[in-house]
This record gives C-alpha cells, structure tokens and sequence, in this order.
C-alpha cells in the first residue's frame, strides 16, 4: 500500500482559473465544426460558460445563438443528463478530447444528440472547450432513458434547497386496471418526462415514481396527463399523485435530504398509503418533529452498541481474490424507534444530528474486529462527520491508539460527499488520517459537480464508483462511456478505483477492461462475519499501484 504519511498534494490536479471569453478565428471554428458535423456548436470556459455559439438553436430553443452566450452549457442540457454533462467536462479538460456521448436537449422534445468535444489552448494556460451537438447515429428508439436514481433524486433536491432555487416534490403512483400489469418502467419514465419536461423523474419501485419540480409543478395534472399519454398507448392505468412538502425553511438541507430518503424508502416499500404511518402526513417537517422524539432511545442504542456488523469483501476484479473488508452495520430493534434495516437506521440517526456518535461507535467496532481477525477492514464516516472539528480530535485519539491501524489493517471511506460544504475541515480530516498511515476513500462517486470538486480538492486515494452506474454495463454503450470518463478522470487524479455492485461476471470483465481493478458486489460475496488473516494490505509508494 501507498505510503500516506507525505501524501500526493503535489500530484494533485489543480482547479484551473476560468478562461477569459474568447471568439476564436475562423480556421479554429471550422475545425470545431468539422470535429463531428454538428448540428450546433458551443464554445465554453473551463467553467461551463458559453463564449460562443451557432448552429441549429432557432429551431431546437426558440432563441438565436447569441442568446446564450454568458450562459452556462447546463442551461442547453436536460436536468436529467447533467451528472453526464458534468463528467463530459472534467474528462474534456483532462485529457482535451471527448468522444461522443449521449445527452439531451433542455428543449421542449428532449432532443438526443451526441455530444462530443475538444480543447483548444487560450491565453494564460488556459483551455477553452469547443462541444459540437450532432444527431446521434442510433434512431430514437435505442436511446436508453438515463433517469436518475432515488439516491440521486434526494441529492438533486437538496442541492436545490441548497442554493435557494424553488422548487417541489411529489410522488406518483401508476397501477393497472384489470389483468394490466405496468412491466416497462423505462416507457413510463419517458411518458413522465414527456408530461412533466421540466422535473426530475426517478423510479423508486415498480409503478411508483419521484418527480423533483421547479416550484409550480401540477401534481393533478402531470397525472391527468400522464394517465391519458399512457391509455393512448393501450395501457389501462390509474394514475394518483401525492404531493410532499419539503419545508425547506423550517429543516437543515441535511435534514430535508434524510428525511427525503426515509419517504422514498417507505413510499418503495408500502406506497403513499404508508407515509401517513411512517409520520409523513406533515410532510418532511412533520416527520422530523415526530422522529425527535426518539433521539434518547438511538443515543443510548449507540451508545450501548446495539448493533453490529457484517463484512462485504472487496475483490480483485481479475482473480476474484478478496483484497479487504467493508463493515456495514446491522442495527438491532429499538424501543420507540420506527425504521425498517440499516439504510433507514442510518438515515434516521444522521436526520437528528447523532452521526458522530455512530461513526466513532463503527470506527471502533471495525477496529476491534480487524486487530482480532488480522484482516484489512474499511469502515464509512459520514459527511457530516468529517466536517467536524471535534469529531476528528476524537477519531484521531481512537485510531492512534488501535492495533489494528498500527497493523495496517484499516481504510477510512467518507460517504455523502455532496454535504461537504466545508472543504477545507474534510481535507484536514483526511490529511490527519494519512499522517497515521490510513488510506482515505471517496465513496458513492457519482461524477456530480460536487464529486469532481472534492477529488481535486482532498487527493483521495481510492475512489468507489457509485453502483448506480454498473447494472448493464456490459451490454449499454452510453452507460460504458459514461462509466469509462469517470475512471479517466479518477485515474487522473491519482486514484485507485473500487466498483459497488457488481453481481455478475460480464459486468466484471466490463469493469476490468475499463481499467477497474476492484469491485464490490454479490458476484464476490454477501456480507457476512469477517473471516481472519483475509486478503493483503502492504504499503506502497505513492508512484506505484496503490494496491498490488
């Protein structure tokens, strides 16, 4: 393993200054319009604003070229194919080339185009960036429906609250009539999306969606709507919609994003029937109200240890070899408390501000296991945690004094990293764990604006794909793209790379061929007991593989 004691800072990437707005000749333009034949071409910053403009926007927007320049690219972009967007950039960047990928418009049909890129030099050693748009060489039909994930249906809200932008959520319920059974979520998620152009739509469970609005959504009438688009098909559905009060301005955006996620899971599990007993009748804020009544009974769950934890190995993607052990907790039931399995037991303890608490129980639980085992475990703080001054000094005192550290037998991964909002105490945290010889991970890399910032700005030394983005790898072109930027601009960045979910053996070789050397998953086991003397952890220099 790396020595981290003089961790990498001076191979870290840097974040570049914004370059100045720039009109390129003519002979530049005309390389960027011969780079794919665009149907449009755009000319950025390193930031994302458009410095230039032409093409087909009159006929796609309404709107001359001109209108969009001082803009960001993301205005051009459909909210939904943003993440995709934001690791086009940063890859662009990097290596100065894109290849095409599939993205679409923000117009009123949601036109797919391929959008591919270079770089060009501009004054100070900067770059700009030249983005051509062109028709994408597969019909319409083959374009997959991207969507977003629950998880990052509840990030994508809290950003929102974050920065002030209006916005609403509902949730929207589609069953069949009769022997009609809703089999192709991927046709209703476009019907929403056809109906609701500008929200964000995720599938929570089968029949059962998020809509993320921008402020005036019409729940009765996207499902009014929604209902006639589908009939039209033969589809002989109900459609109810439930509105669900975010209360930005009585809850934390923390707050509102955990208690966002416990509606999702129990609108998943029983369906908006099963929100009012769960304490969401109030909505987010009425949830929060009623579950602060249970902060004495977690505290003294976490404090008594009434949990425990199983251990997933981390495999060799070539070998299937497990090379460490991630600890995921298993609380047991508590007086008082309503959650249904871990996600929820964690999301609750880090709605009312007990994540610090749970970490360092973790931490020292997964210590005690490592040192009797003699196997290398990784164990999650939460982002709130790492934010946190004392929690560090405690941590710190914990792990100077473990076994298992000294042993080398410890990783640190740091989870919701789009919390961090204090980057600079989150460095601090990682640097204090490098100087006792501990590996520091980016878990849940999404490739989101907030990823990317924090990769450059904390070095990690290993980085988890989300898993969000490994079910079809092996046979989705766009999703392999997508998947290939992001392991070019984590091996950029210096990074080893570990891959969740992984569950078959195409999705390794996938994985493998993408340059992926870990993978986490059920195709190399489920949690269970941590087994003893497993897998290896020698220390390497920094130049070198992290892992062997």
């Amino acid at each position: 393993m790396l020595d981290v004691a003089d961790h990498h800072s001076s191979h870290a990437p840097q974040p570049r200054e914004p370059a100045p707005a720039r009109r390129p000749d003519n002979n530049e333009r005309f390389v960027a319009f011969a780079f794919a034949g665009a149907d449009m071409v755009v000319e950025t910053d390193a930031s994302g604003t458009v410095t230039y403009a032409a093409g087909a926007f009159r006929s796609k927007f309404g709107r001359p070229p001109e209108a969009f320049f001082g803009h960001a690219v993301r205005d051009l972009v459909a909210p939904v194919d943003h993440e995709a967007l934001d690791t086009a950039l940063a890859l662009l960047v990097e290596r100065g080339r894109l290849l095409p990928l599939m993205i679409r418009l923000s117009d009123t049909l949601r036109t797919p185009l391929a959008l591919a890129g270079m770089a060009l030099p501009a004054p100070g050693d900067q770059r700009r960036l030249c983005l051509s748009l062109a028709r994408p060489p597969a019909p319409l039909a083959s374009v997959r429906h991207a969507g977003s994930t629950p998880h990052a249906l509840a990030r994508a809200t809290e950003a929102r609250l974050r920065a002030g932008t209006p916005c609403d959520f509902g949730l929207v319920e589609i069953e069949g009539k009769g022997s009609v059974v809703i089999s192709s979520s991927e046709a209703i998620g476009q019907a929403i999306e056809a109906v609701a152009p500008n929200s964000l739509t995720s599938e929570i469970a089968p029949g059962r969606f998020g809509l993320l609005g921008s402020g005036s959504t019409d729940l009765l009438a996207i499902a009014a709507l929604l209902e006639g688009a589908l009939r039209t098909q033969g589809v002989d559905v109900s459609v109810a919609a439930h509105p669900l009060p975010l209360a930005s301005g009585e809850l934390t955006p923390v707050q509102t994003a955990r208690a966002l996620r416990q509606a999702l899971n129990v609108f998943a599990r029983e369906g908006a029937g099963g929100l009012g007993r769960a304490g969401f009748n109030g909505g987010l804020a009425g949830y929060i109200r009623r579950a602060g009544t249970q902060v004495a009974s977690l505290r003294k769950a976490i404090r008594s240890t009434n949990f425990s934890l199983a251990f997933q190995p981390i495999a060799a993607l070539g070998t299937g070899e497990a090379h460490h052990f991630e600890a995921l907790i298993r609380p047991k039931p508590i007086p008082d408390c309503a959650f249904s399995g871990p996600q929820e037991f964690v999301t609750l303890v880090e709605a009312l501000g007990l994540a610090d608490e749970l970490d360092l129980a973790v931490a020292r639980l997964a210590c005690e296991a490592a040192g009797k085992a003699g196997s290398p475990v990784a164990f999650n703080l939460s982002g709130q945690s790492v934010q946190n001054a004392g929690f560090r000094d405690r941590l710190v005192k914990l792990l100077t004094a473990s076994p298992a550290r000294q042993a080398g037998l410890i990783i640190v991964e740091m989870t919701e990293t789009e919390e961090i909002e204090a980057v600079e105490e989150a460095d601090l945290t990682a640097k204090a764990l490098r100087s006792l010889g501990i590996a520091f991970c980016l878990d849940d890399f999404g490739a989101g604006a907030a990823d990317i910032r924090l990769l450059r700005a904390l070095s990690p030394d290993i980085v988890k794909l989300d898993g969000s983005y490994i079910p079809g790898i092996a046979e989705d072109g766009r999703e392999r793209a997508f998947v290939a930027g992001m392991v070019e601009i984590v091996r950029a960045a210096g990074a080893e790379i570990v891959a969740e979910r992984v569950e078959i053996e195409a999705e390794a070789e996938a994985l493998r061929l993408l340059g992926v050397h870990y993978g986490q998953g059920w195709l190399f086991g489920h949690p269970g007991p941590l087994p003893a003397g497993q897998g290896v952890y020698a220390r390497r220099p920094r130049e070198m593989e992290i892992w062997s």
